[in-house]
C-alpha cells in the first residue's frame, strides 16, 4: 500500500474560484501531490478523460454545469466508477452534502478548509480507493471461491428417519459415505455424547413446535484437529405437520477465532493481555451492584508510571513495549502475593476480588473487592512501590521507575463507575504533585478545579460593575515607516483574588453562560471612550480596533448602538475599526451582509481577524465591504522557516492587493518575519516585536517613544 502511494498522486481540483484553486495547487504540491487544476466541469471532464487523475476535488458551487452535474457525468465515464470524488461544500449545507452522496460523491470537505489537515486527509482517501479496488478484485475472487465453500447441506424426512447428506457434510464431519447409513443416528455419532442429546432435544423441539433451530458443537476429526460446526434446520410444514426438516452446517472454527480475537482486542490490551478500560469499567460496574447488594466495600488503586514518556524518547518504543509488558507481570504477581489475601482468607483470591487492568500507556488499575478498611489498600499500594523498585533490566539497560497511587473507595468516593474513575483518576494528579512514589486517597477537596470555574462564572456576572474589566491595548505599526497608526483593544480582568487574568481563561466562561454580548459592548465603549480621550490630547491620526462576538454581531439594532455611541462622543466613524471573524460572518451570510452595508455607509471599518483559517474565498470576499484583512498568527510564526506558511502569507497578501484591501500581519515578533513581510508588500504589523499589550497610560509612552 505503502509502495502504491510513493509516486506523486495526480490530483485534479475542479473550482471556478480562482483564489481556491490557486491555494489548493501551492499547498498540494508542497506536500508532494501533482496537481491539475480546472476552472469548470467541462474542462474538468476532459482532463479526466485524458489525463485519468487518482482523486477530484470538486466544487459544489460553479456556473453552467454546477458540481452535482459534473458528478454525475465523472460517474458515467467508463472506469470512474470508484474513483475518489470530494465534494467541497459549506459545513452547514447538508442539502448539498446528502444530494452529493446520493450522486455517489466518496465524501465532503466542508469550508472553511482545514488546511493543515487537507493533505493528510486526502492521503487517506487515496489509500482507501486503494485498499477499495484491491477489495473489489478480492471480492471477485471471493464470489468464485465461495462455491467450492466448506458449506454442507442436509435434510431429514420425519416420517422415515431418512437423512441425506451433500459432500461437504461428510468431508466435514469426517464421515465415509460408504459406512453411512442414512438416519439420526449417524449425525449423532459425530458428536460427543452431551451435544448429541442437545441435537436430539432440539430437533424433537423443532418438529413439534415448528420453529426454526441453530446448534453449535465441536467435533474432533481423525487427524487430531478440533473444528467449531455450526448446525442451522427449517422445518417443512405439509398440512399441520412437519414432514422434513432441511438445513446446512458450516464449519466457523476461523470465524469463532475472528471473533474471539475481536473480543480481546475490545475488552483486553494486546501488550499485557491484561482487561483494558472498557472491560475495567464494566467489572467495576458489576462490584459496585455488589456493594449496594452485600453493603460490602470496594477500593481501586490507579497507578500512573511517572515520566515513562522519557523512556520511549530515549530508549525507544520498543523497549518502553517490553517495560510495560514486565511492569504488567511484575504487578499481577506482586499484588496476589501481598497479604491482603491473608485479610481476606474468607474470600477466594480469583479475578472477581482482585482485578489488574492497564487503562492505556502508563496507566493501570487494581480493583480490590471485599476491603475491610482503607488498610487493605494500604497494604496493597506499599507492596506495588516495594516491587517496583526493583530495576527493569533490558539488554544492557538497567531502568528504574516511579509510580504514583491514587485510591478510591467505594461506597463513598463516587455514586457510578463513571464519578469513582474520575475521583481516582483526581487521586493520582494529587499523588503525582506530592513526587515520586506517593499514594494519595481521593479528598473531595480534589475537585477544586470544578468549582473554581463556577466560582469565575459567578465572580464574572459581577466584574463589569465591581469595575475589575480593563482594556490593554497593542500598536499596529507601520514597519516601513516605523510609526504607530492605530491599535487593538485587548481586554484584561483584574480579580481580586486571581490578579490578572489573560482572556483565555476568562472569554470561553463567558461565552459558555452567556455573558459575552454584555462584555463585549463594554470593550467597544470603553475603547471609544479611549479614543476620544486621546483625540482630545491630540493624538488624531490613530484607528481604534476592538474584537466583535458573534453574539454582539447578531443582536438586533448593533449598528444603530455603534451609531449612537460614537454620536454621543463626537469620534468619527472612521477612527473605529470592527475586527470580526470569517465563521462570525458567514454563520449567516445574508444577514451579516446587510449589517456590514450598513456599517460601510456609516463609515465605521470593518477588518477580517485570523485570516486564512476560514473560508478565504474569493468568492465571498469580494462580496463583502470590508477595508483589512489580519493574517493570523499561526501563519507568521514559523516564518521564514516553513515554507507552507511563507506560500500561504504570500498568496493571502496577493489576495489582499488584488481586492485593494489593507493588511495587518499578527503575531510579528522577530525582525526576519518583519523582512520579510515587507518584502511580500505587507506594512502593518502587531507583535511582541514592537510592544506587547499595554494599558492605556504607557501606550501614550510609546507613541512618544515611537515617534507617533
Amino acid at each position: 500500500m505503502n509502495e502504491q502511494l510513493s509516486a506523486r498522486s495526480l490530483i485534479l481540483t475542479i473550482d471556478d474560484d480562482d483564489m481556491m484553486r490557486l491555494m489548493l495547487h501551492d499547498i498540494l504540491d508542497r506536500e508532494g501531490f501533482e496537481v491539475v487544476n480546472a476552472s469548470s466541469g467541462f474542462e474538468g471532464i476532459e482532463i479526466i478523460k485524458t489525463r485519468r487523475p487518482e482523486l477530484v476535488l470538486l466544487d459544489v458551487m460553479m456556473p453552467e454545469m454546477d458540481g452535482f452535474d459534473c458528478l454525475q457525468a465523472i460517474r458515467e465515464i467508463p472506469g470512474m466508477e470508484l474513483l475518489p470524488i470530494v465534494m467541497l461544500t459549506g459545513a452547514d449545507d447538508i442539502d448539498s452534502i446528502n444530494r452529493s452522496f446520493q450522486l455517489g460523491a466518496t465524501d465532503f470537505i466542508a469550508k472553511p478548509i482545514s488546511w493543515p489537515t487537507l493533505p493528510h486527509r486526502l492521503r487517506y482517501l487515496l489509500r482507501a480507493s486503494s485498499a477499495l479496488n484491491r477489495l473489489e478484485k478480492s471480492e471477485a475472487e471471493l464470489r468464485t471461491a465461495q462455491k467450492i465453500a466448506h458449506l454442507g447441506s442436509w435434510d431429514w424426512t420425519a416420517t422415515d428417519d431418512r437423512m441425506q447428506w451433500s459432500d461437504e457434510v461428510f468431508n466435514m464431519l469426517d464421515v465415509d459415505p460408504d459406512e453411512f447409513q442414512g438416519h439420526r443416528l449417524d449425525l449423532y455419532k459425530t458428536l460427543q455424547s452431551a451435544d448429541a442429546d442437545k441435537l436430539h432435544q432440539i430437533i424433537e423441539s423443532c418438529v413439534k413446535n415448528k420453529h426454526n433451530f441453530h446448534l453449535q458443537f465441536h467435533i474432533h476429526l481423525a487427524n487430531g484437529s478440533e473444528h467449531v460446526v455450526l448446525m442451522r434446520g427449517e422445518p417443512v410444514i405439509a398440512g399441520n405437520s412437519v414432514t422434513r426438516i432441511q438445513g446446512t452446517i458450516q464449519d466457523i472454527t476461523e470465524r469463532q477465532r475472528i471473533d474471539e480475537q475481536i473480543r480481546f482486542l475490545s475488552y483486553y490490551d494486546p501488550l499485557t493481555g491484561l482487561p483494558n478500560r472498557a472491560l475495567f469499567k464494566e467489572i467495576l460496574g458489576h462490584s459496585i451492584s455488589s456493594c449496594n447488594r452485600y453493603s460490602s466495600v470496594l477500593s481501586a488503586l490507579f497507578i500512573s508510571i511517572d515520566r515513562f514518556k522519557r523512556i520511549n524518547e530515549t530508549l525507544g518504543p520498543s523497549v518502553g513495549d517490553r517495560v510495560l509488558k514486565m511492569f504488567a507481570d511484575r504487578l499481577v504477581t506482586g499484588v496476589r502475593d501481598c497479604d491482603y489475601v491473608a485479610v481476606n482468607a474468607d474470600y477466594d483470591m480469583n479475578m472477581n476480588e482482585m482485578t489488574v487492568s492497564r487503562l492505556g500507556g502508563n496507566e493501570f488499575t487494581v480493583l480490590l473487592n471485599h476491603i475491610h478498611d482503607s488498610r487493605d489498600s494500604v497494604k496493597v499500594a506499599k507492596r506495588i512501590f516495594q516491587i517496583m523498585a526493583e530495576s527493569f533490566n533490558i539488554e544492557e539497560h538497567e531502568i528504574f521507575l516511579g509510580i504514583n497511587i491514587g485510591i478510591a473507595v467505594y461506597p463513598g468516593d463516587g455514586n457510578d463507575e463513571d464519578s469513582f474513575i474520575k475521583n481516582a483518576e483526581f487521586a493520582v494528579s494529587h499523588a503525582r504533585k506530592q513526587g515520586q512514589n506517593t499514594y494519595q486517597f481521593f479528598n473531595k477537596s480534589l475537585n477544586v478545579a470544578a468549582f473554581h470555574k463556577l466560582s469565575m462564572e459567578n465572580n464574572l456576572r459581577h466584574a463589569i460593575e465591581r469595575e475589575e474589566l480593563i482594556l490593554y491595548y497593542q500598536p499596529k505599526v507601520n514597519m516601513r515607516e516605523k510609526r504607530v497608526i492605530g491599535c487593538e483593544a485587548l481586554i484584561r480582568w483584574q480579580h481580586p483574588d486571581f490578579g490578572l487574568v489573560p482572556p483565555s481563561q476568562f472569554v470561553p466562561i463567558a461565552e459558555d453562560s452567556g455573558l459575552i454580548t454584555d462584555i463585549s459592548n463594554w470593550v467597544l465603549e470603553t475603547a471609544c471612550k479611549q479614543m476620544h480621550l486621546w483625540q482630545q490630547q491630540g493624538l488624531r491620526s490613530l484607528v481604534m480596533a476592538t474584537n466583535v462576538s458573534a453574539n454582539q454581531f447578531r443582536q438586533h439594532g448593533f449598528v444603530a448602538q455603534v451609531d449612537k455611541l460614537l454620536t454621543s462622543l463626537d469620534l468619527a466613524p472612521q477612527y473605529l475599526k470592527l475586527e470580526l471573524t470569517e465563521s462570525v460572518l458567514l454563520e449567516n451570510i445574508g444577514d451579516a451582509l446587510v449589517t456590514l452595508r450598513e456599517f460601510h455607509a456609516l463609515g465605521v471599518h470593518i477588518s477580517i481577524d485570523d485570516f486564512g483559517t476560514g473560508y478565504s474565498s474569493l468568492a465571498y470576499l469580494k462580496k463583502l465591504p470590508i477595508s483589512e484583512l489580519k493574517i493570523d498568527r499561526s501563519f507568521i510564526q514559523d516564518i521564514p522557516f516553513n515554507e507552507d506558511d511563507m506560500a500561504i502569507t504570500t498568496a493571502i497578501l496577493a489576495l489582499a492587493k488584488s481586492l485593494s484591501l489593507d493588511v495587518v500581519a499578527e503575531g510579528v515578533e522577530h525582525e526576519e518575519q518583519a523582512a520579510f513581510l515587507i518584502q511580500q508588500g505587507c506594512e502593518i504589523a502587531q507583535g511582541f516585536l514592537y510592544s506587547k499589550p499595554i494599558p492605556a497610560v504607557e501606550f501614550a509612552l510609546f507613541l512618544q517613544q515611537f515617534g507617533a
